[in-house]
């Protein structure tokens, strides 16, 4: 069961992640934030009646700071797919956030058997060759900024998963719901501080609105997962997400995709076969 939560997680953060992208392309990625969040906030919080609990005050600080992290993360993520092919980005994104929950599990105790372990090592290496760019890639270099912005955007999603995971397991969804909430709260400072109140086309409208409902169904999908599950076979199974994004810039943008890249995609595929055994 937790193998199928991740799994749908990692398709709903994919396409999520690309509409976002696609969205930051037209508007700032605060005020695309400023959309998709409250969005996907109000969508959380209408499943609570069905998949409620009681909130501790280590699930409540756990929370508050899972929000403060996937925000962090989410901004940057969205700011580097503006700025690069996102063929790039996504997956040099998730090689931190496959790598930071697979950490904080093991110093949890956590002990993957062999094989799990195996689908862990094809799972991360094939997320780096993902975003091997191809020599004639029209973008050209992708310069050092977007990349770093890529490497902590991950590293906030990382930290974002592990948050949840320490939530109490019959706290429900409360747990993704607050943090949503932290974040859309964070986010009235920041975009004043900035001054990224502008006006979006109705176009860039509708793409933040559907990702932000992706979004908040990979959350609750992600948090199921953990609970379920081992935090490291959930946190790199659901870290295989840009296979998705990938696949749409491929398919709607045009990106290109060299043979080092596909072959990342063939082991990210071996490695969720030897994750679910």
């Amino acid at each position: 069961m937790a193998v199928l939560f991740a799994l749908f997680a990692a398709a709903a953060y994919g396409v999520s992640d690309f509409l976002g992208g696609l969205a930051s392309r037209r508007a700032a990625a605060v005020t695309v934030l400023l959309v998709s969040y409250p969005v996907g906030a109000l969508l959380m919080a209408g499943a609570l009646p069905f998949y409620g609990g009681p909130v501790t005050a280590s699930t409540l600080w756990w929370s508050i700071a899972g929000g403060g992290a996937g925000l962090a993360g989410v901004a940057l993520l969205y700011s580097a797919l503006a700025q690069a092919p996102m063929n790039i980005i996504s997956p040099v994104t998730a090689v931190m956030s496959a790598v930071v929950p697979v950490l904080g599990g093991v110093v949890q105790g956590e002990r993957p058997h062999l094989l799990a372990w195996l689908g862990i090592a094809l799972g991360l290496v094939a997320v780096v060759l993902i975003s091997r760019q191809p020599e004639d890639h029209p973008h050209g270099p992708v310069g050092w900024r977007p990349l770093m912005m890529a490497v902590l955007a991950g590293v906030g999603f990382g930290a974002y998963f592990i948050c949840l995971a320490q939530s109490d397991t019959d706290s429900g969804i409360w747990p993704v719901v607050i943090s949503r909430g932290v974040s859309a709260v964070l986010l009235v400072p920041i975009a004043f501080a900035g001054s990224k109140f502008v006006r979006m086309s109705s176009g860039a409208l509708g793409l933040a609105a559907v990702a932000g409902v992706l979004d908040a169904g990979a959350n609750v999908a992600f948090l199921l997962a953990s609970r379920h599950g081992l935090l490291s076979l959930s946190g790199v199974i659901t870290a295989l997400y840009p296979a998705g994004t990938v696949l749409l810039a491929v398919l709607i943008l045009k990106e290109h995709t060299g043979r080092v890249q596909r072959a990342g995609l063939g082991l990210a595929t071996a490695a969720v076969v030897l994750l679910t055994r």
